[in-house]
Order: structure tokens, then C-alpha cells, then sequence
């Protein structure tokens, strides 16, 4: 840790005080503006959770535990955290044949797996080459189905985690520009990955094209197509997996109104509930999976904010009677979430508070594929206060 803070400091300096000029002989100089917040969560849940990072990322209430007939996961927990505290450096540069040339680079201490938390995480890491008709991504930024324009606006790390989206991808993208934006994307995985499969040994890239209409400071809308082959094992055949999104943002007054629904296959990339199995053939079969969100925010007042969340996820199962092989919280039917907020914010510091019920319905899969019920749901209810400090 005390090493990746060094190289981390020393590299700062490095770039802070780089300069170079255009080769015109102008003035103007590049180099990186540095950003960033402090963040300390402090969190209370009801019950236990399935989660990341000591129960930061918040996901769904843990299934029943029951031992001697006591639930041993119907217990509260608390905690207090300040590793999303996140650091960014936005890069400038001289043209590159008439293109303007940018790059972020930007990481959080939340670390890579549970047992390096609070270390240092690499979030986002890429070049951008932009003109007046098209801007060029390459490098580590959000999954195209993480749709930056219409996303949960939540105080808690997970923004709407199982019922939204969330990934970050080794890319290629290019994005046109207008009021009619047409992206594609052609990318891997690394830090989010199918479970039980690899994207990379299938040796075709995950695809997506998306069609984005209007502008965010209105209404904006989109629709989205999205493929993926992955391999479970070497020797194997590719299993071909696809899903869909659709999604607005609009404003009602004073008040902005998001929503966003995705339907797909095997989406346990995305933090989505599902997976994959084989039938009797011993064909690999997807799990489909539909889930929804919606969100009501504004402000009261100048120093004053609000938001209203709500989602829900189900899983729609195999179809037919099949062997379950890997997935992500694969033997859930069905969970829902009710998020209400609140905020203070003046100058550079905001204080929330956040409370987010969340329901789940564990199940089994059935004979038929189906994912059934087999016991009562689970309910949590997190209580979350935050306090983020910009530079």
C-alpha cells in the first residue's frame, strides 16, 4: 500500500508539472488537473447482506441461515468506511492530425478484492481523440449498458446494484455527435467478469451498439443491443449470450425523472442476478433475467436535495430442466428496492442521509428450469449517512 501511495505521489508531481507546446510554437501548455472527494459512509443494516468490501457495496439480504431453528443471518451489522474516497486526473494534450486529444486517469481505495480493501483500485484509464462529428474512447471506462447520462443518483456505493447495470470495461468506443448519438463498442472484461466463463479465451470481443436520443438537460432517451460470447472451458464451445436495454431521463418541473429496464442472458458481468447451466444434452443454456429502475430527484432549495429510488429484478429461469454450472446470486426469483433520500450541501461538502429497504426471494430451480420459491422473503433495511468533501 505504502508503495502504490509513493508511486502514486511521485507520478502526480511528474504529470502536475508537465508542460509542452503546440507545434505551431503557441503558448498554451498541457498537462493533468487533479480532482477528486472524500467520502465517509457510515452504515447500519438490519440484517446481514451479500455484499463487497466489509458490506460497503450493499447488494441483496443475505438467505436464511438456520441453524437449530435460528436464522443466523437475521442479525444487524454496522460499520464505518471512507475507501470510496476516489482520486482523478484529467489529461491534456497538443492534437493528434487535427483531433483533440484527452485522457483520465482515476482510481478509489476500494480495492480489488475483499482482502486488499483500502488499497489502491484502478477505476477509469483511457485516451479520447475528439473532432465536431465523433469522439474515440480507448482504454478502461464504464459498460455501455452503464449508461453515464441516466443513472441511479444514490448516496450508497452500489447505485442501484442488482437492478442496475454496473461494470467498468477495457474498451474500444466511438460515440457520434448530435442530437442522435450512435455508440458502439467493442471491449472485454477485467475487473467484472462473467462468472464460471471467459470473455477473452472465447476470442471474440463483447459487442454493443446503442442508439441515444435528445439531450440530458431535457429529455434523453436511448436504446441499446448488446452480445457476448464467453467460453466456460478451454475445449468448449462459445456460449452466445445477449440483452437489451432501454432508457429516458426527463425533467417534471423542478424535479428530474430517470428510468431504465434491461433484459438479457447471463448478465453476471453486470452485477445482475443469474447464470448459466447445461441441459441433459449437455448444451450450456443461459438464464434470463429482467430488471427495472426508477428515480424521482430535485432539490428543495439551494442547500438542500432529495431523491426517490426504486428497482426490481427477476429471474426469469432456464426453461427446461438443466444442471446449474455458475452464476450470480443464480437461486434468486425475484427482489426489489425502496430508496429514499436526503441531502445538505454548501461549498464543497454535502451531507446525506440515505435509508433503502431491500426484499429478496430465494428460491431453488425447479425441474422444469423455473426458479421456485422455498422459503419466506428476506428483508434489510439500511440506514446510511454520508459525507462527501470535492477538491
Amino acid at each position: 500500500m505504502k508503495k502504490q501511495l509513493l508511486v502514486l505521489l511521485i507520478a502526480s508531481i511528474a504529470l502536475t508539472n508537465l508542460g509542452y507546446s503546440q507545434s505551431d510554437g503557441a503558448d498554451k501548455k498541457f498537462g493533468i488537473n487533479w480532482s477528486g472527494f472524500v467520502k465517509a459512509d457510515f452504515m447500519f443494516d438490519t440484517r446481514q447482506t451479500v455484499n463487497a468490501r466489509e458490506g460497503h457495496f450493499n447488494i441483496l439480504p443475505a438467505a436464511e441461515n438456520l441453524v437449530g431453528g435460528e436464522d443466523l443471518n437475521d442479525q444487524s451489522n454496522f460499520n464505518i468506511l471512507a475507501i470510496q474516497s476516489r482520486l482523478k486526473g484529467a489529461i491534456s494534450g497538443p492534437d493528434f492530425f487535427g483531433m483533440k486529444t484527452s485522457g483520465v486517469i482515476e482510481a478509489a481505495f476500494f480495492g480489488n478484492s475483499n482482502g486488499t480493501t483500502g488499497e489502491l483500485r484502478l477505476r477509469h484509464a483511457f485516451v479520447q481523440l475528439s473532432n465536431d462529428k465523433v469522439d474515440i474512447l480507448m482504454g478502461q471506462y464504464w459498460h455501455p449498458m452503464f449508461v453515464t447520462a441516466v443513472f441511479p443518483g444514490t448516496y450508497s456505493f452500489n447505485t442501484g446494484v442488482p437492478f442496475q447495470p454496473f461494470s467498468r470495461n477495457p474498451q474500444l468506443r466511438i460515440t457520434t455527435k448530435g442530437t442522435i448519438k450512435f455508440i458502439g463498442v467493442l471491449f472485454t472484461e477485467r475487473d467484472f467478469q462473467t462468472r464460471g466463463a471467459s470473455v477473452s479465451q472465447s476470442g471474440i470481443p463483447q459487442v454493443h451498439a446503442q442508439l441515444q436520443f435528445g439531450k440530458a438537460s431535457a429529455t434523453l432517451g436511448g436504446l441499446g443491443f448488446n452480445l457476448k460470447s464467453s467460453r466456460p472451458a478451454l475445449g468448449e464451445d462459445n456460449l452466445t449470450s445477449t440483452a437489451f436495454i432501454g432508457y429516458f431521463r426527463t425533467k417534471l418541473g423542478e424535479a428530474t425523472w430517470k428510468a431504465e429496464a434491461t433484459y438479457g442472458q447471463n448478465m453476471t458481468d453486470l452485477l445482475q442476478i443469474g447464470g448459466f447451466a447445461t441441459n441433459g444434452s449437455g448444451d450450456y443454456l443461459n438464464n434470463e433475467t429482467l430488471s427495472m429502475w426508477t428515480e424521482f430527484s430535485g432539490d428543495f432549495s439551494e442547500t438542500m436535495e432529495w431523491g426517490l429510488f426504486g428497482g426490481y429484478t427477476a429471474n426469469g429461469g432456464f426453461g427446461e430442466s438443466v444442471t446449474y454450472v455458475d452464476g450470480f446470486l443464480g437461486t434468486v426469483e425475484n427482489a426489489f428496492r425502496v430508496s429514499p433520500r436526503i441531502g445538505w450541501k454548501s461549498g464543497s461538502l454535502k451531507i446525506g442521509l440515505e435509508g433503502e429497504f431491500t426484499n429478496a426471494q430465494y428460491g431453488s430451480i425447479a425441474t422444469n428450469g423455473d426458479i421456485t420459491s422455498t422459503a419466506d422473503p428476506v428483508n434489510n433495511f439500511r440506514l446510511l449517512t454520508t459525507a462527501i468533501y470535492k477538491f
